[in-house]
């Protein structure tokens, strides 16, 4: 691969700079009863280095997690799929046990880590937790019936233009690593996987040291702790053999014309941060002020959006003739080493220079022209968010389990407010002119896309 030059974004600078205007969005002077009163997390580490953690909560149901830091960059070229593959036998070889448990179960393999969760009514819990205890320690029993699910996935996923797209973007991004590889694997590759290589992979991967069990909603913390002690005995202890390579972001671009196609699926990022970086959430912050949009469910008019993305984005905003991109979705993903941070979009072919350059322009706007007062509205934003995501058992069981993966302890959203809070309009600043100003990028592009400028635009 041959290092392309950076996109010229400064070009924008002097046309934001025009831009002005004040937006007054006071964030409370202190965390209100349901932040200071959230319920804890009652945390402990088993001596195999198994984590468990419980947020317990009244009600009639809880949800169950297990996190293993096991997912597709542990693999290479030759064995991608086969952390996925072993999450699809896992689910297949305990169907019967699901059907009779009730509830909801269900998984999913991300880059970095293999997830099985379980919705259950609280008379389940134990029944919920030993049944995921035995899938992540499952031995492969119907390989070749769990590879012909998942080519069966892979065919279904191609129907999905964003999730194909943000494969392609994350090759461009991390060209010849595994963190570059799709998570699902390919044809090829899940066609080649051998009950032999799921077993190498799980006896290298799937460690209880590597492995985080987490409860959230009505359940007892003691007898969950000591459920998940006793269901997950069996996963192998300590920290596993696997490699995970680093990965290496590198500006590239990736387009696919097919001018048949109604719509332009186009995502545009650079490189983030990680998961322990202190810019996570300055990022975080710009990412709510820039907000998203979907043009088939918006109905604020453009005069009343709250941001200046979202006002130039709107296909009803004030100049006349103006379109502008049927969807609008902010990229951030943060793993171990770096991260992604961008913008996906969705727009008819006539519409993608011009909301190419509405999503520039508000980026750099981010590096020179972020008020207070767009801090402000930022920080009510991504506080918003963080309570919507966590008012449910679902939701405060992922968070808590991520984090005791991430960072080895529960994050309180107390904690997160005040770090929340403690961001000002410099170290705003400062974040988006070291993530975005003149600095090279990733982008992936399919269907009518002749309008889309070049790397060097």
């Amino acid at each position: 691969h041959q290092q392309k030059q950076t996109m010229a974004l400064r070009t924008l600078v002097s046309t934001a700079s025009r831009r002005t205007g004040a937006r007054a969005f006071a964030s409370p002077a202190t965390a209100p009863d349901y932040v200071l009163g959230a319920p804890e997390a009652v945390v402990s580490t088993t001596s195999s280095g198994l984590k468990i953690g419980c947020i317990s909560k009244p009600g009639d149901s809880a949800t169950i997690t297990a996190w293993v830091d096991a997912g597709s960059r542990y693999e290479t070229s030759k064995n991608n799929g086969v952390a996925h593959l072993f999450e699809t036998n896992a689910m297949s070889s305990k169907a019967s046990e699901i059907a009779a448990l009730g509830g909801q179960v269900s998984s999913y393999t991300s880059r970095e880590f293999i997830v099985f969760e379980a919705k259950v009514l609280k008379e389940n819990v134990a029944a919920a937790t030993k049944l995921l205890g035995e899938m992540v320690s499952t031995k492969p029993t119907d390989v070749d019936g769990a590879k012909a699910t998942l080519l069966a996935n892979l065919e279904s996923v191609r129907l999905n233009p964003e999730n194909v797209l943000m494969e392609h973007l994350h090759d461009a991004a991390y060209l010849d690593t595994a963190m570059g590889m799709s998570t699902m694997g390919t044809a090829e590759s899940v066609g080649s996987l051998s009950a032999q290589d799921v077993s190498n992979f799980v006896s290298n991967n799937v460690t209880s040291g590597r492995t985080v069990v987490a409860a959230a909603g009505a359940v007892n913390a003691d007898e969950f702790n000591k459920a998940a002690s006793e269901a997950f005995a069996n996963v192998s202890s300590g920290s596993g053999s696997g490699n995970m390579a680093p990965a290496m972001f590198t500006g590239s671009d990736k387009r696919m014309r097919f001018d048949s196609k109604k719509a332009a699926h186009i995502a545009l990022a650079f490189k983030g941060v990680s998961h322990d970086s202190s810019d996570m959430i300055p990022l975080a912050l710009m990412g709510a002020y820039l907000g998203e949009l979907n043009a088939n469910q918006n109905t604020i008019l453009a005069k009343n959006a709250t941001s200046w993305l979202r006002s130039d984005q709107s296909p009803n905003y004030s100049i006349p003739g103006a379109g502008g991109p049927n969807v609008l979705k902010i990229i951030n993903e943060s793993y171990k080493d770096n991260g992604l941070f961008g913008i996906y979009y969705e727009a008819n072919d006539n519409n993608v220079e011009e909301s190419m350059f509405f999503n520039c322009y508000n980026l750099v706007r981010l590096v020179h022209h972020a008020t207070d007062d767009d801090i402000e509205f930022a920080k009510v934003q991504l506080k918003s968010k963080l309570v919507q995501d966590l008012s449910t058992s679902s939701g405060l069981a992922s968070d808590l389990a991520k984090n005791l993966s991430v960072y080895g302890r529960s994050v309180s959203l107390k904690e997160m407010f005040a770090r929340i809070d403690a961001v000002d309009t410099d170290t705003f600043k400062a974040t988006a002119d070291k993530i975005i100003n003149d600095k090279d990028h990733a982008l992936a592009a399919a269907g009518p896309i002749h309008e889309l400028p070049d790397y060097n635009w």
